[in-house]
Parts: C-alpha cells; sequence; structure tokens
C-alpha cells in the first residue's frame, strides 16, 4: 500500500507542475525511486540420524559394496520372491500335461511322454544404460570422437562410424573380425559379435571394472506380503536392516566369479544341417541389452520346477511362493568395491529345455514316416512380489557420531548421508540464538524478487578425508507436510540430460575450476513470498542427498522421536558430504549455510 501510495503522490507531482518546477524537481528528488539490495538471513540447523527404512516400499534395488572415506562401508545384498513369467499360471511344459502325456488323449492326438529336460538356466539382471546418439551412427555419444557427425570415424580405420554399422561391423574396433586386416582395406570383415552396440552403464559407483564373486541361493524365509500384528490388514514391513540373507540363504545356486561387460549381447541360431545352402548360425536369434547373466544349477531347476508340471505347487502363485520362496544375490571378494544399482524390475530366470514331440509329417494314415523330434522352448521366472534389500553398514567414525550429536544446534559443518543416514532439519529466519527475525523481516516491507538457499561444500574436509563421491543433487522438503515446496511444483525447467529436471529450483552441484565441487543453491522464492507476505506458516525443511529429483515419494522409518519417515530419493542414494554450517570458523563466514533474499524497496 505505501509503494502505491508513493507512485501516486510522484506522478501528481511530475504532471502537474510547469517546466521551470520540474527542473527545480528533478534537484530534489532522486530519479531512481526504487532500489535493490540483498539481505543475508540466518537459519537455524541441526542434523538427525535417519533410522533404517521401509526396504521393500522402494522401487530401485542395489547391490555390491559402498566405500565412502569419512563415514565407512556399506555391504548390501538383495532379496526377491519369483513368481510366473506370464500373466497366467503356466505350469505346463511341452505341449501336453503330465496327465495327458501319461494317459494319452482322445482323437488320435499324439499326446507322447515329453521327457522335459532343462538344458541351461540363466538368471539375467539389466543394467540401466544410457544409449544417447544424437548423430544416429550406431555409436553412443559417450564413445563417439564427434557425437554431431555420423561420417566421423571413431576407432581410426578409415570407415565413418555410420557405414561400418550398416555393413555389420564394429565402429569402435579398427579390425573387427580379428584378422589383422584394417576394416577400411577388409573385403570380408564380418563382426562375430553380430555388430552388437556398447553401451554406456548408469548407476555404477566405483570401479566399473571391478572384478567380484556373486552369489545367488534360494531363500528359505516366507516373505509374507501382509503383517499379522496388524490382522493381516496393512503390508509387512521389512526394515533395511534386516539380516535375512545371514540366516535364511539355503541352497547355493550358483557361487563364482564375475565382471562386467558393457556390450549387448548378442545370440546367434543353431545352423540346420537340412539347409545346405544357408548357414542360420550366422543370423541373430536374439539381442540383449547389457547385463549381469550368470548360470544356475540345472539339476536344482530340473527337479524343483520342471518335474513338478502339474502339480499342487505349481497350479497357482500362492502356493508357488509358498513352495519356492525365492532368491537371495549376494556380491563379495571385490577386487575395488562397487555398488551397482540395477534393473531388478526386468530381471529374470530363464529355463531353457528340450522336449520331445511326436510328429506324422502330415500322413494320419502312414506311420512310417512319422518322426519324434526335440523342440526347445524358455519358462521364465520373474523376480517379482516382495523384494528388498538388506545393508551392513560399518559404525561412523568417532569424528562423526561427535560431529552430529543430538546436542548440537547450528554447528560449524552440516554432515549429509543418503540411506540409514543423516539429514539436516531446517528453520529460516532464525539466528544462532534461536530468536526469530521473521516479524522482523516482513515489516520492512520489501517486495521479494528472489530467495535462494546456499549451501557451500567444505571442501577442505572432503579433500582431508582423502575425497569421496560427490552426490549430484540435494533436495529441500516441507517436513511438516511430507512434500515439495511450491517452488519444485511450478518449475518445469528440464537441461539436457533426461534426468536433470526442476533447473530453475536447482539443489544440483556447481563444479569449481577443478571439477571439484564448490556449493549447491536451492531457489526457494515462491515459498519465502508466501511465509513473509501471505501469512504462511514457516514449516521446518529437511535436507537430504537425493539419487533422483523426480521422486518424491516418502519411505516410512523405524520411528524414531518425531521422525516418520524420509524421502524416497535419498534412501537409495549412497552417496553423502559435508557442508560448511552456519556458525563457521571466521575464514569460512562468508560461505556460511544461509537464506539469500534479494528484493526492491523505496528508496527514501
Amino acid at each position: 500500500m505505501k509503494i502505491i501510495k508513493f507512485l501516486f503522490i510522484l506522478t501528481f507531482i511530475l504532471t502537474s507542475c510547469n517546466k521551470d518546477y520540474n527542473t527545480v524537481g528533478v534537484d530534489l528528488i532522486n530519479n531512481k525511486p526504487f532500489i535493490t539490495s540483498i539481505e543475508e538471513i540466518p537459519v537455524f540447523v541441526k542434523m538427525n540420524r535417519i533410522p533404517p527404512y521401509v526396504s521393500n516400499a522402494i522401487s530401485t534395488f542395489q547391490l555390491g559394496v559402498y566405500q565412502d572415506n569419512i563415514y565407512g562401508k556399506s555391504k548390501v545384498s538383495f532379496l526377491s520372491q519369483l513368481s510366473f513369467g506370464d500373466v497366467d499360471v503356466d505350469d505346463q511344459f511341452g505341449i501336453f500335461k503330465q496327465t495327458d502325456e501319461i494317459n494319452g488323449m482322445e482323437d488320435n492326438i499324439a499326446a507322447i511322454p515329453e521327457l522335459e529336460t532343462v538344458k541351461d538356466v540363466f538368471l539375467d539382471i539389466p543394467f540401466y544404460t544410457n544409449v544417447d546418439d544424437d548423430d544416429n551412427d550406431g555409436v553412443i555419444n559417450l564413445y563417439d570422437v564427434d557425437s554431431t557427425d555420423p561420417n566421423s570415424d571413431s576407432d581410426g580405420d578409415g570407415v565413418s562410424d555410420v557405414d561400418e554399422s550398416n555393413a555389420g561391423q564394429n565402429p569402435l574396433n579398427q579390425d573387427t573380425d580379428g584378422d589383422g586386416i584394417l576394416d577400411g582395406e577388409d573385403t570380408e570383415s564380418i563382426n562375430p559379435n553380430g555388430g552388437g552396440t556398447t553401451y554406456e552403464l548408469d548407476s555404477l559407483i566405483g570401479n566399473a571394472l571391478a572384478k567380484f564373486k556373486l552369489k545367488v541361493s534360494e531363500l528359505d524365509y516366507f516373505l509374507r506380503p501382509f503383517d499379522p500384528d496388524d490382522n493381516f490388514e496393512s503390508y509387512q514391513k521389512y526394515f533395511s536392516s534386516n539380516n535375512i540373507p545371514d540366516n535364511f540363504s539355503g541352497t547355493v545356486l550358483f557361487d563364482q566369479e564375475v565382471e562386467i561387460n558393457s556390450n549387448e549381447l548378442v545370440f546367434f541360431n543353431e545352423d540346420d544341417p537340412d539347409t545346405e545352402e544357408d548357414d542360420e548360425s550366422e543370423t541373430v536369434k536374439e539381442r540383449l541389452t547389457p547385463r549381469i547373466r550368470v548360470p544356475l544349477d540345472k539339476d536344482f531347476f530340473q527337479s524343483k520346477i520342471v518335474d513338478k508340471e502339474d502339480s499342487d505347487e505349481l497350479s497357482n502363485l500362492d502356493n508357488f511362493k509358498l513352495y519356492f520362496k525365492g532368491i537371495v544375490i549376494d556380491a563379495y571378494d571385490f577386487s575395488d568395491p562397487l555398488l551397482m544399482i540395477l534393473n531388478f524390475s526386468e530381471a529374470e530366470i530363464r529355463i531353457v529345455y528340450d522336449y520331445q514331440q511326436y510328429n506324422k509329417n502330415n500322413t494320419e494314415d502312414d506311420t512310417s514316416d512319422d518322426t519324434v523330434e526335440s523342440i526347445e522352448k524358455n519358462y521364465m521366472l520373474k523376480l517379482a512380489g516382495t523384494k528388498l534389500n538388506s545393508f551392513k553398514h560399518d559404525p561412523y567414525p568417532e569424528s562423526v557420531n561427535n560431529a552430529i550429536r543430538d546436542t548440537i544446534n547450528n554447528p560449524e559443518s552440516v554432515y549429509l548421508k543418503g540411506g540409514e543416514g543423516i539429514m539436516a532439519e531446517i528453520e529460516l529466519f532464525k539466528n544462532n540464538d534461536g530468536v526469530d527475525v521473521l516479524e522482523e523481516i516482513r515489516s520492512k516491507d520489501w517486495l521479494i524478487n528472489e530467495a535462494n538457499l546456499s549451501v557451500y561444500i567444505s571442501k577442505d574436509m572432503l579433500s582431508a578425508s582423502g575425497g569421496i563421491i560427490e552426490p549430484s543433487r540435494l533436495y529441500l522438503y516441507d517436513i511438516n507436510n511430507k512434500a515439495p515446496l511450491i517452488d519444485y511444483f511450478i518449475d518445469n525447467s528440464a537441461g539436457s540430460k533426461e534426468y536433470q529436471n526442476k533447473v530453475i529450483h536447482g539443489g544440483s552441484i556447481e563444479l569449481d575450476e577443478d571439477k571439484n565441487g564448490l556449493m549447491y543453491k536451492i531457489r526457494i522464492s515462491e515459498h519465502i513470498k508466501n511465509v513473509v507476505r501471505n501469512d504462511s506458516t514457516n514449516v521446518k525443511l529437511g535436507l537430504v542427498v537425493s539419487h533422483d529429483i523426480n521422486n518424491t515419494l516418502n519411505i516410512e522409518v523405524e520411528t524414531k522421536d518425531l521422525m516418520t519417515f524420509t524421502p524416497g530419493s535419498s534412501a537409495i542414494s549412497p552417496l553423502g558430504t559435508i557442508l560448511i554450517g552456519p556458525s563457521p570458523s571466521a575464514e569460512y563466514y562468508d560461505k556460511r549455510m544461509r537464506l539469500d533474499l534479494y528484493y526492491t524497496k523505496i528508496n527514501n
């Protein structure tokens, strides 16, 4: 109201005076009636430990070991129930049910004992992959010498990437067939991998070249879907601190060393001896994205699954989950620490089996040309139903425990850690003494233009610890309402990458000239306007590391005082950092955690 009144008086004076008076007026009245400025608003911070969370409530799962120079080592296993690959219950192998194979069928249908025999069993767990190929030349941007030019030659063999891809050659190998002649000179160069694509693997934290042992076991514990303590009216909660793998890992199905391959898996058909002119072994049968693929015990699945054809155990999904309770997957003996966030939603067990089929060769009345043929078929089991992670964390070092004690408010340094980690609770407009300055700000009649929570990284402390993998993003949320702030919802901006959303709202790491983390800035202008001008409640805010800013779901935790949840995007992140707090030493005072408030006011 004061601003409007001032503008009205100023307009009246300027339009009602003569020229001579105007000249005098210019000398008397500043021709800049408004000025803009910035105010550094204090914040009040304390840290809280995040308790174990409900692990079967998340949708993204981890496997492996993460080594953190500040917070210690974490090891994570994966457990899952199994379900039939098809929507309908499939308790039949081959063409006929077991009872028909034994008793025969009417109408002269040739039902014989099919003798279903398991040939191979594979566990497939796909990686998350990045396949950005801006110039569509068959080489993803990561490996492309020039991702804007399809005629670039990434392997330097004299043939463009796009020509090699179209010809079935490998654009990342100068000698595709390994015969010693470069592809540019080789007139008979054939890709032995069927032209498999090399992918960029995503969500691998650590050394992707590390070798490790993978152990797959039968689960001897029934993961019940509902909680008997609540009269089976709510879902059973399995917390991330569970020790099920230690106590309920049964028959070992695989236990060997593996290593990661970023190439597409290409499989070829078997050659048909009856077609002499064609070689089917040169034609591609199937292509699969990069994945962990390991063979499982064939004898186990022969007796556990295939020999149970047409049985009660396979008659419905409930019976099946009681009979085959699931699998446990554990990774250990790493040559270097490696944590893998894998696409378990697409994981499956593939049982490859043969069965016998009677073929009359379309001569119903002539049995002289009848044959018995061996047919190959796949039976799929999905990793579906109840799925969860089980974590083992090293205790925090004493220095970290001392820094995050419950009695510490407005610390020099703020520690953040994902998973069962550490979060920061922030109260805006409150100084080091806990005194609220909000009413003082409201009384100033400022027009707020922009407001940012500025958070600098404690580079010296990270360096002194040997360095860590810094989280690419922080997430700020309303603790009271368990939701993002209004600035999150109104920000529809996007960056150059698919996962770079909410760019204006921010929270993304900003790097220094050495490509190390410098700070995070989170714009909360609309939230602050509502608090200052619309008398909205100045709610407590939570600050955590984030794996995916698009994930706003909350995960229940084992109740600790008033903490009942943690953001899902933080639960699935193993990363941590150290920030400069609101009360640092004098040399870091300019980088203290604070709210930067940009405003306009009347120039009096």
